[in-house]
């Protein structure tokens, strides 16, 4: 495997990791759930109501 590869294959875990983290707070913000995060060493709650909207991939399953 050479560096390109890898470099690739670690593109593809990053971008799975990230569109799964949004998911999960588009999960909670829809149920009305706070989430809990770090932000200059601070933990913040940031409050469902303050979370910004965001398409699941079966919502277009939905409008039809």
């Amino acid at each position: 495997m050479n560096a390109t590869e890898t470099k690739s294959r670690l593109d593809i875990i990053s971008e799975t990791m990230k569109e799964a983290v949004a998911d999960a707070i588009e999960t909670h913000r829809r149920m009305g759930r706070s989430i809990v995060v770090m932000e200059n060493g601070q933990i913040k709650h940031i409050k469902a109501r303050d979370l910004k909207p965001r398409a699941l991939p079966g919502d277009e399953a939905e409008d039809e």
